[in-house]
């Protein structure tokens, strides 16, 4: 299923979405727009945006600014969000290329995050809509949580449960995917029962789509996922396929497993036992199986919708997010 096909009822508004992404990236200091060039030409599949078209072509409303506007806002608020990630994490690569904070340092990374959240932040008030500020900047602090329940999970590895890993998800995914599909609603000027319709089709799209990359983390080739395989492991983050796998393994191996994990840097010796025992007992298809079940719901979720060219567009968005490889 070829990603680009599914968004060509949308392709040209995410051409505008570029150049207002890109216009608002400009700084009279030239390090800014170089380093936010930079990560922001590395490969991202303009989801958020994405989802935010197409939720409000859904409802009837196919051109104006303020879908463009924010749809771009949405985008540079996660691009900040890596920026950010990547500092924390120490991280090499961002997509398969180097990092930024590899490439500028950690304090330039940090502050261009800072710049393009502010830049955000505009485009959304330019809007002029006050439930469309409080979808959005409520977003943003629970994508903020997540990020900072992330880091308290890798403090304690051998303590992160299911519920941690959801939660993590809930926060740093899916709270924004799920605000790009209210706020396409709310643009088109839907009622409030459409709107929380396409919150629930973004929030289980957002589920499925980290759910989907948490399992590629433990079994896609770099040159397809543009990061090492077992990276999110090797950065101390738990995730959902070692977890079900630690359920299923026997005592001497989950005690291997977390002398690994109690250690303050795993190494690259420890990583092809881990990735075997998830092989073994499968990690990587129970999280695909929970995967399905989200995208089900989303999909579930717009199935009494009036059929249009954009509605079909999200069914096959939320197909495309289980069969991708990278």
């Amino acid at each position: 299923m070829d990603f680009f096909n599914i968004l060509g009822v949308i392709a040209s508004d995410l051409e505008e979405v570029e150049k207002e992404i890109d216009e608002n990236i400009k700084s009279p200091v030239p390090l800014v727009y170089e380093i936010s060039k930079y990560i922001l030409g590395s490969g991202g599949k303009r989801i958020r945006p994405s989802v935010l078209i197409l939720s409000s072509g859904a409802c009837g409303l196919d051109n104006g600014r303020k879908r463009i506007a924010s749809a771009a806002a949405l985008e540079l608020i996660h691009t900040a969000s890596l920026l950010h990630d990547d500092v924390v994490d120490d991280a090499n690569l961002r997509r398969g290329k180097t990092s930024s904070n590899i490439m500028w340092g950690n304090t330039a990374s940090v502050l261009v995050g800072d710049f393009m959240l502010a830049r955000a932040l505009g485009l959304i008030q330019s809007c002029g809509n006050l439930e469309l500020i409080k979808v959005v900047t409520d977003a943003a602090a629970k994508l903020a949580e997540g990020q900072v329940l992330e880091v308290m999970s890798g403090m304690n590895m051998i303590e992160v449960t299911e519920e941690v890993c959801f939660g993590i998800i809930e926060n740093k995914t899916a709270s924004l995917i799920e605000s790009c599909g209210k706020v396409g609603a709310i643009l088109a000027g839907a009622k409030n029962n459409v709107k929380e319709t396409f919150a629930d089709f973004g929030f289980n799209l957002g589920m499925a789509f980290q759910l989907i990359d948490d399992a590629l983390d433990y079994s896609a080739a770099q040159d397809e996922f543009g990061k090492e395989v077992g990276h999110d492991l090797l950065e101390k983050k738990m995730t959902l396929p070692l977890v079900y796998s630690l359920r299923e393994a026997t005592t001497k191996e989950k005690s291997r497993v977390n002398k690994f994990l109690e250690n303050d840097h795993l190494n690259n010796d420890d990583l092809p036992f881990v990735l075997d025992i998830v092989k073994t007992y499968e990690g990587v298809n129970q999280t695909k199986n929970v995967a399905r079940r989200y995208v089900d719901k989303a999909k579930h979720s717009i199935v009494s919708l009036t059929q249009n060219n954009y509605k079909e567009s999200l069914d096959l968005l939320a197909d495309y997010v289980i069969e991708r490889r990278k």
